[in-house]
């Protein structure tokens, strides 16, 4: 079943997706984007921090409509941003990537590769075209403490009510992903809400996954249960 299916996601209506959190959005947000090229779409990926581009995919800053159209009609997907430190990128127009492309997806968080994390006052910047927001978070956050595992620990410690020593289980990566002061902040009550449970690559991640999507699911949250290769990381072996 493809990740967009899983997700209860529409390629018509949900055609701007953002995605936030830890523990795999990049490779997720790659997925995504090859399953929409292999359905027929054009696509452009871009973001609203800051993001490897992809060594695969075309990249331009071009933020006029119908130069984006015309590389589109060329390249079919696009990476939309410009380098600004390293080999870093920042992400073009979210709406004019959208009055481009039949599907955008945007990159809207930093996690500075930890698996689970509570946004600081400033994130995530979540572009206001956003139909649809994915929470993601790495089941390697599972039986290891939240000072040595989790970004902005201090903002999780806060969140859940505990100290720096309290060990990850299920139902506290459930509570982060589905708090307004976690993986749903800044998620308005029109934007359609989902949570991607990442790197579930071994029997006891698997159950615990599953045990997180049973208690988001009782809160009338979708959530999808992934694990990707290690050739599949940052969605490289998908376009070349």
């Amino acid at each position: 079943m493809r990740l967009w299916d899983k997700l209860g996601l529409d390629m018509d209506r949900h055609r701007v997706i953002a995605l936030v959190g830890g523990g795999g959005k990049t490779t997720t947000m790659y997925a995504l984007a090859r399953e929409a090229r292999e359905a027929g779409k054009t696509v452009i990926v871009t973001t609203t921090t800051h993001i490897l581009p992809h060594p695969g995919l075309f990249m331009t800053g071009e933020s006029d409509p119908a130069a984006l159209r015309a590389l589109l009609n060329k390249h079919g997907i696009l990476t939309v941003g410009r380098l600004d430190r390293k080999d870093k990128m920042t992400g073009g127009d979210v709406a004019a990537c959208a009055a481009a492309a039949d599907i955008v997806l945007a990159e809207a968080d930093g996690a500075r590769v930890r698996p689970l994390k509570a946004p600081a006052d400033h994130e995530p910047v979540i572009p206001p075209q956003a139909a649809a927001v994915l929470a993601l978070a790495g089941m390697d956050c599972l039986g290891r403490t939240v000072g040595d595992i989790c970004h902005r620990p201090e903002r999780v410690c806060a969140l859940l009510g505990c100290d720096m020593d309290r060990v990850i289980a299920p139902a506290d990566a459930a509570a982060i992903l589905s708090s307004p002061q976690g993986g749903r902040k800044g998620v308005g009550e029109a934007v359609a809400f989902r949570c991607v449970l990442n790197k579930a690559d071994t029997p006891e991640r698997l159950r615990g996954a599953e045990e997180i999507a049973a208690l988001l699911a009782a809160q009338g949250i979708s959530s999808a249960i992934t694990a990707y290769s290690e050739e599949e990381q940052g969605g490289l072996s998908w376009f070349r």
